[in-house]
């Protein structure tokens, strides 16, 4: 198996957020860890379903098909799949890594967004449920050399493991198919009230408050009291809402009916 000691792309993908390798401001975990176990109750919507060792083999337009080597948490389907990226409108890392490559993925079953916010530099239709994808919003991708996982795994700088300390570092951190362990306590609920999202707080306190496309455009932002909040006024689509107090943060992904 070719592997390699370094990856162009790697390096844009682990750098932080707001760069080019994603197609909308990010908010999520600067750390793998952090991306399997963000600090918030509830399962949300960049949690990767399985973490694989896996070789790039064949791009087939903004996707690119896989060998799974490994299944190191998780379940997949398939020794082969296909992992859908950014086709330049979603909120996804840029599938371009070199064949020959070895890595370490967080997969997410594919949301089929790229079906229906489409670059029409693309043909439709491409993503099929059997597909995966991988998010933005989080580290969901280290590099693998000569048995070694490298990246951003449970700090925000370059780290070494060897593979097997590195699946008993995840399984600290980890969530197994989206089942969480214990976490902080959540203020931030989410209902749905005849297709229209409703914000609200456990706990009444003034936040910011800030509301983004999956383009990443700001469509709201301002200081909230955690009062029901009816995003009424805002076009049919899903939107990324974000809520910080102090040093405190949390994400949820709402759609608009």
């Amino acid at each position: 198996m070719a592997m390699r000691t370094s990856l162009p792309t790697l390096a844009i993908l682990l750098s932080g957020f707001g760069n080019a390798a994603f197609a909308c401001s990010c908010f999520g975990p600067d750390t793998f860890c952090g991306t399997l176990n963000p600090p918030y109750e509830e399962p949300e919507w960049w949690i990767p379903d399985a973490v694989v060792l896996a070789v790039p083999q064949e791009t087939y337009y903004y996707g690119i098909d896989v060998v799974i080597v490994q299944v190191i948490q998780g379940e997949v389907d398939n020794d082969t799949v296909r992992v859908w990226g950014d086709n330049g409108a979603l909120c996804r890392n840029y599938a371009g890594w070199a064949f020959g490559d070895t890595l370490v993925l967080g997969i997410d079953r594919t949301d089929l967004a790229g079906n229906t916010i489409v670059n029409p530099e693309f043909p439709e239709g491409l993503e099929q449920p059997e597909d995966y994808m991988i998010s933005g919003c989080g580290v969901y991708v280290l590099d693998y050399t000569n048995g070694h996982v490298r990246g951003w795994i449970t700090a925000p700088s370059m780290q070494d493991y060897t593979l097997a300390d590195f699946v008993d570092v995840i399984d600290g951190c980890a969530l197994h198919n989206g089942v969480h362990g214990p976490m902080a306590a959540d203020p931030l609920i989410v209902r749905n009230l005849a297709g229209t999202p409703v914000l609200e707080l456990h706990e009444r306190a003034v936040v910011d408050l800030e509301l983004h496309d999956l383009q990443g455009r700001c469509v709201l932002s301002r200081n909230w009291d955690g009062t029901a909040l009816a995003l009424d006024r805002f076009s049919t689509g899903t939107y990324i809402a974000q809520v910080r107090l102090g040093s405190e943060r949390w994400i949820r992904k709402v759609h608009k009916e």
